[in-house]
């Protein structure tokens, strides 16, 4: 099976050293053979192990040194326990973790999911069908209403860290930027920025404002932020703000007010754009305060959308549903009652 869901894309020949590879392996114990190194994962390291008793594969991502400086190790391990206790459908599950000993690098293994990233999706078909983005936008608020119900933020919401498995989006990597976080501070709140250790600014094109300017003022909702941009970039092509340099982008998420996506997209239903629109805004008490709110939203757009309840391929476009005219609606009914009426005279001439 292929995980793609951290920008994963082909396997080739390990371009990594022996120590790393060798850490790794003896960290996960005689019970499982790393095979491969995946490509394509950014500056974080991932190797496919096989799980000897079971015959399965799994993934074992190795975060970036240059952000993982300071980690304490048992405080590491001690906060991925938290996140994986989470089981959820849309939840890609944490199967177990570690620190390298040669860096003092974490680890983490999760199972090796088939399919492709959201990112992949975006980059193959932006902007999506509305009744595709709508499915999997609920998805992944209703992994977020899961894990935000146990205290777990992810903070790095992003089409990278969204996996497609037989279409279902399922949310990976959950928890971890927030355990190496506290593994590093200590519990302290944070107030590192871009250049310091550790992974509290998440990818600066999808992070909130708060998460830019201080983590220690960092809760669930700006996971629901970031999951503005992520719908916004679904159904527009593109995340708010683009094609911009780094320090314009942060000043950007800061201030900025993005444009209305309904000027991107010309006949989005209105609710849809309200809503994405309310998980952009910079003060988070004026989005939406949860995660269950946004999927209660969601599902009275996909009930407008598909009386029956179902959302698969094949559903009517929720751009162009419309109410037909009374005159419409009426004419069958009219004909009918006209026609039992000359049947009935006809009955009585008789």
């Amino acid at each position: 099976m292929l995980q793609k869901g951290s920008g994963h894309r082909r396997a080739e020949p390990l371009r990594l050293g022996v120590d790393y590879r060798a850490e790794v392996q003896a960290a996960l114990g005689p019970g499982f053979i790393i095979e491969r190194e995946l490509v394509g994962a950014g500056t974080s390291h991932v190797f496919v192990a096989l799980e000897q008793a079971l015959g399965r594969h799994v993934v074992v991502k190795m975060l970036p040194k240059e952000k993982t400086s300071g980690v304490n190790a048992e405080r590491f391990r001690r906060e991925i326990a938290v996140a994986a206790l989470l089981q959820h459908p849309h939840l890609v599950p944490l199967l177990t973790s570690g620190v390298a000993t040669c860096a003092d690098v974490p680890w983490f293994a999760m199972p090796y999911i088939e399919g492709e990233s959201l990112r992949d999706l975006i980059t193959r078909r932006a902007p999506l069908p509305v009744v595709m983005a709508v499915r999997i936008m609920r998805e992944i608020a209703s992994a977020l209403s899961y894990a935000h119900a146990r205290k777990v933020v992810h903070r790095d919401i992003k089409p990278e860290n969204v996996l497609l498995s037989d279409g279902i989006a399922m949310v990976t990597d959950f928890g971890v930027a927030m355990a190496l976080d506290i593994a590093i501070t200590g519990g302290t709140p944070s107030r590192r920025r871009l250049t310091g250790a550790g992974m509290t600014l998440g990818t600066p094109a999808y992070s909130p404002p708060e998460q830019i300017e201080s983590a220690g003022a960092v809760d669930h909702r700006a996971d629901l932020y970031s999951f503005g941009c992520v719908a916004y970039e679904m159904l527009a092509g593109s995340p708010p703000f683009e094609g911009r340099n780094l320090r314009d982008l942060l000043s950007a998420q800061i201030s900025e007010p993005p444009k209305s996506i309904d000027q991107l997209r010309i006949g989005l239903p209105t609710g849809l754009t309200q809503l994405v629109m309310s998980c952009l805004q910079k003060d988070p008490e004026k989005r939406p305060q949860s995660a269950g709110d946004i999927v209660r939203d969601l599902d009275s757009l996909t009930m407008i959308a598909d009386p029956v309840g179902a959302v698969g391929s094949s559903p009517p476009d929720m751009t162009r549903l419309a109410v037909r005219p009374a005159s419409e609606t009426s004419t069958l009914p009219i004909i009918f009652l006209l026609t039992l009426t000359l049947l009935g005279l006809l009955v009585v001439i008789r």
